[in-house]
């Protein structure tokens, strides 16, 4: 049976094994069986961040914020976005 933490706890070794992609996977899985657990979904984040994808990872913090939108990680890492892509109104 899967769980947020075993989902969790699976996407950090393969990124501590240097698999990122493989962890994606493992986050994409258990976002289909979690859909609401934020910390999956800023897993996701912080991995595509990790890999340069700077588009899908905005896309997941959006995400994160539009489930619960106190999320402090998920605010800061958009607004940093918004203000190093010459937006800082929007950072704001």
């Amino acid at each position: 049976q899967e769980t947020v933490l075993a989902s969790l706890e699976l996407a950090r070794v393969f990124l501590r094994l240097d698999q990122p992609n493989a962890a994606l996977e493992v986050y994409a899985k258990a976002a289909d069986i979690f859909p609401v657990d934020v910390t999956i979904i800023v897993g996701q984040a912080r991995t595509c961040d990790a890999l340069n994808d700077a588009t899908k990872a905005v896309q997941h913090y959006k995400r994160a914020l539009s489930i619960d939108a106190t999320h402090v990680e998920s605010l800061a890492c958009l607004a940093a976005h918004h203000f190093y892509t010459d937006q800082p109104e929007l950072a704001l």
